[in-house]
């Protein structure tokens, strides 16, 4: 009879796993899609080189950054590098993590052999001692990397919001910040505004000769 209930209780639970983790993995996956695709479009229609980029898990923040950087040279005349900022950041950001998920899972691995040669508890500890110092000696460069991650997008982020809708970047901002599942969204419905942006020109023959700065979207920046 328990052997029945604790059956019972087990597929209850994976039951209840199930009905929770697969919405959220749902609509994480329509969060991802709505954000790539928002960023694809907007680097699509400023001219950006490479805007599948968008797409791509970790190196997508090149696209982010490239429109940040791209504002702040058509609308303030200043060269910025958050592009290169967040993708070294995100690269060491995964590196760090990738590790870190090494050490785990090896020392899961000897707590487990250990446990099952029935070694004794002094021993356990130095088996287990070298693994848990790595991990939290990561930790703490990867706190501070995460940290300065986030400033950084969140600053290109409110100058992509700009460049689409000045009158409620902060608005999108702050909400983004605050509940992180309404970025999506706001770069998906904004995606075809440029109410931030210069006013295109229109394409016309300029003489050589002629000191005239060309249209935005045809500049030649190493970001576009």
């Amino acid at each position: 009879m328990a052997y029945y209930l604790y059956e019972d209780e087990l597929l209850m639970g994976v039951l209840s796993g199930l009905l929770t983790g697969i919405p959220s993995m749902l609509f994480g996956i329509a969060a991802y899609v709505l954000t790539s695709l928002g960023l694809y479009t907007i680097a699509r229609r400023r001219g950006l080189n490479r805007p599948w980029l968008a797409w791509i898990p970790v190196v997508n923040c090149w696209i982010l950054g490239s429109l940040s950087d791209q504002y702040h040279y058509v609308v303030k005349g200043e060269n910025k590098s958050k592009r290169k900022s967040l993708l070294i950041l995100s690269i060491i950001t995964l590196v760090l993590s990738v590790m870190i998920t090494v050490l785990a899972v090896g020392l899961l691995f000897q707590v487990f052999t250990g446990t099952a040669g029935r070694l004794r508890e002094t021993e356990l500890m130095e088996m287990v001692m070298g693994p848990v110092v790595g991990i939290l000696g990561l930790c703490l460069p990867l706190c501070g990397v995460a940290i300065a991650y986030a400033i950084i997008r969140y600053m290109a982020l409110y100058d992509v919001y700009k460049s689409l809708d000045p009158d409620n970047c902060v608005l999108y901002l702050v909400l983004s910040i605050l509940i992180g599942v309404t970025e999506p969204f706001f770069l998906f419905f904004n995606r075809n505004k440029d109410l931030g942006m210069p006013p295109r020109q229109e394409t016309a023959y300029i003489p050589p000769q002629q000191n005239s700065r060309e249209s935005w979207e045809n500049e030649n920046k190493d970001y576009l």
